[in-house]
């Protein structure tokens, strides 16, 4: 899976040092780092910038930016083109944290050898083609770079939890040590992604308590989150000078700036319209030429709770993702049941439909945000793997099924929509994919 998604993110191993639109600005801010301030080079954020008292700034995830430090040391070559590297890299760390989880739990499941196989595989195969991942690995552009080492780090950061219920003595103090500096990193990439992974951490500390080595381990937990989260409100206090984020008076898109004016960024009135639009059935139209499915953008036009008349979510979760949503649902009956879960696990799951519920109510629709309803998923589908017991059983043969239907409704719609309908893939990259459909 790891060679196919390299093979898919360098458009056929073809272009590997690209860039991206805007990729460059994290180099920029990487460079100025290193002088002792935040700034940006305005030619490198351009249409994204925000301007501080005359000076440029840059609302993203600091991660990839600090990440680029060492790269542009060891390559200057390289400079400004990281960032397929970089999506790569995240990419891999997704795709071997989920298949950690479905590992785990599929020791604790009543599968036979074979089925375990099956279904072990089948999910990994899933999860590759059938999520966010592809899309987040075919345009790499400033808007998706963080988000996608966010996802993967959060995954990480998931997964470091489950060994951590399941190890002592030094081995749960390296558990607790990867939980913290993934859950770190999810955080400075994408703050929707680590502001869960900070309860889950306090989660975590009555675990400790009844453990030997308490100190030690509540060392390794606290302080790389704690680093991180110290980092990340200095940053935000000399960007915009407060120590909560993004302040988005200073954005230079009137039409976004005045709208989180007026509506706020965050609204639960947006919940339902939200929910709607991402669960929906509506697939895109059918064509006879390849990729066969038409992704595009629809009308959505709610100028009170949207900044933008129309929704870039081109493909549902439930058709995109099927296999992952029967799972996630059978995992929530596993939660609620009186003997389904630990009280330890209600808790984490409640922390991540925090974050399930706050994508919901953000003010824009896109197919990358998607990715935030993801480790709530993720977690249910890992509970029902782990207990699912009979339903399991009986349910595997559908769960495969779907992960087919869903690699393939994904797979096409997301080419489409790279080819087609983007506006961030580079034209050299759209070239190729149109003469591997046959367009020339």
């Amino acid at each position: 899976m790891s060679a196919l998604l390299w093979v898919f993110t360098t458009t056929c191993a073809r272009q590997t040092f690209v860039n991206e639109v805007l990729g460059g600005a994290y180099d920029s801010q990487a460079e100025h780092f290193l002088r002792g301030n935040v700034d940006v080079d305005a030619e490198a954020i351009g249409h994204e910038a925000m301007i501080v008292n005359d000076h440029v700034r840059m609302y993203f995830g600091p991660f990839p930016a600090l990440l680029r430090i060492p790269l542009n040391l060891v390559y200057p070559a390289g400079h400004g083109k990281w960032s397929r590297i970089s999506g790569f890299c995240a990419g891999s760390i997704a795709l071997f944290a989920f298949s950690g989880l479905v590992r785990m739990a599929l020791r604790a499941s009543s599968l036979s050898s074979r089925a375990r196989n099956w279904v072990g595989n089948a999910s990994v195969v899933g999860f590759a083609f059938g999520s966010p991942l592809l899309l987040l690995l075919g345009n790499l552009s400033i808007y998706d770079e963080a988000i996608i080492w966010a996802f993967g780090l959060s995954l990480a950061a998931i997964f470091f939890v489950f060994r951590a219920r399941q190890s002592e003595a030094r081995a749960l103090t390296r558990a607790l040590l990867g939980f913290s500096l993934c859950a770190g990193g999810a955080f400075l990439s994408r703050g929707t992604f680590g502001a869960p992974l900070i309860l889950v951490a306090l989660f975590l500390v009555p675990e400790i308590v009844r453990q030997n080595n308490k100190i030690t381990n509540l060392i390794a937990l606290v302080l790389p989150l704690g680093a991180a989260l110290i980092f990340y409100g200095c940053l935000s206090y000399a960007r915009f000078g407060r120590i909560t984020g993004v302040n988005f008076d200073y954005y230079i898109n009137p039409v976004h700036a005045e709208f989180a004016r007026n509506f706020g960024v965050f609204s639960p009135r947006r919940i339902p319209s939200s929910f709607a639009d991402y669960f929906t059935f509506r697939l895109p139209s059918l064509h006879r030429e390849p990729p066969f499915l038409a992704a595009n953008r629809h009308s959505y036009n709610y100028p009170s709770l949207y900044s933008n008349d129309f929704s870039e979510v081109y493909l549902p979760v439930t058709w995109g993702s099927s296999w992952l949503i029967f799972g996630a649902i059978m995992g929530i009956i596993c939660l609620i049941r009186r003997h389904g879960a630990t009280g330890f696990h209600q808790a984490v799951a409640i922390a991540l439909l925090a974050q399930f519920i706050c994508i919901l109510s953000f003010f824009l629709l896109a197919q990358r945000y998607a990715a935030d309803l993801y480790p709530f998923l993720i977690f249910c589908f890992v509970i029902f793997l782990s207990s699912g017991g009979v339903a399991l059983v009986r349910s595997r043969h559908v769960m495969i099924g779907l992960v087919g239907l869903s690699v393939i409704v994904n797979s096409l719609a997301t080419v489409s929509w790279l080819v087609d309908a983007d506006q961030n893939v580079p034209m050299k990259t759209k070239a190729v994919w149109e003469k591997l459909l046959g367009r020339d």
